[in-house]
């Protein structure tokens, strides 16, 4: 999983991915850690990050995202490429193409688009399954399909570009 952190208006990009002995292997803006992170209880999370120990709370009730470390109050926010608010302001004012791609590992089940055709923003363009789901997936603004990259009953990749609307 990866996902961007600001803390403190500074932003930090996050990947954790699991290894082989079933931890996380955890890299800040590219810099691999040794860390372990366990939650203690509910807004409580301990971390041993290279050999050091921190105990980190997050604030329920702050204004806004906040956490307190070390007797010392940090906002942040947690920006998940997943997630709806931030693909939304992403796609503000958005000129150009722009690429629609598998937000997980699926199959094309149905396209309901050609290459050449208009469509309106947050038309139905693709069905993909994924988890035994069927997932429409719709255009993120109004424009024309210029290439299309995938075929019916073709299995896709998280990421992988499925078709570009211009």
């Amino acid at each position: 999983m990866n996902c961007d952190i600001v803390l403190n208006g500074t932003r930090h990009r996050i990947s954790m991915q699991p290894n082989s002995d079933g931890g996380l292997a955890i890299s800040v803006d590219g810099q691999a850690c040794n860390a372990d992170v366990q939650w203690l209880q509910p807004n409580v999370l301990s971390i041993i990050l290279e050999g050091n120990s921190y105990r980190i709370f997050f604030d329920p009730h702050a204004e806004g995202s906040a956490l307190v470390l070390d007797a010392q109050r940090i906002s942040y926010e947690i920006e998940d490429p997943r997630s709806l608010g931030l693909r939304t302001k992403r796609n503000l004012g958005d000129t150009g193409a722009r690429s629609v791609s598998a937000p997980m590992p699926g199959r094309i089940v149905r396209i309901l688009v050609q290459q050449g055709d208009t469509v309106e923003v947050h038309q139905g363009l693709i069905v993909m399954e994924a988890m035994k789901m069927q997932n429409e997936l719709k255009a993120p603004k109004a424009g024309c399909v210029t290439q299309l990259a995938v075929k019916l009953d073709a299995t896709v990749q998280a990421g992988e570009v499925l078709l570009v609307i211009e």
